[in-house]
């Protein structure tokens, strides 16, 4: 009887875990934003730590850390393979998009535009 009640609380807790992406290369676009374009591109040591049950998101960028609040998800409506995740911190609000694969994010600043193609995500 132990099992069957551990079970769901077990399983339950390892989908609810932090996903950790690995940043294999990002792209910057500032503005005007012109489509496809970098004007800042590498591979350096970054990542993104998304954890949906807390409503968190942290995303190590070069040198800067960046620590967020998840305050809407939905189904990005122009294209549903990607969720759209709006967030906020004390400098305001941005737009992530995320793929279904876990492969693509994007950082829609009012400035710019951060493209991060990421690895295969980890659970912490």
């Amino acid at each position: 009887m132990k099992k069957i009640i551990g079970m769901p609380l077990l399983t339950g807790s390892v989908y609810s875990q932090e996903h950790v992406f690995n940043v294999q290369r990002y792209c910057v676009d500032e503005l005007p934003f012109n489509n496809g374009q970098c004007d800042i591109s590498g591979n350096e040591y970054s990542f993104v730590f998304l954890d949906t049950q807390k409503n968190s998101v942290v995303f190590f960028f070069t040198d800067m850390k960046l620590s967020y609040k998840i305050i809407r998800s939905e189904v990005y409506s122009p294209d549903p393979d990607y969720t759209l995740y709006t967030l906020e911190n004390k400098q305001g609000q941005v737009e992530m998009k995320v793929n279904k694969q876990n492969t693509k994010m994007e950082f829609l600043y009012p400035n710019n535009h951060i493209y991060l193609t990421v690895g295969k995500s980890t659970k912490l």
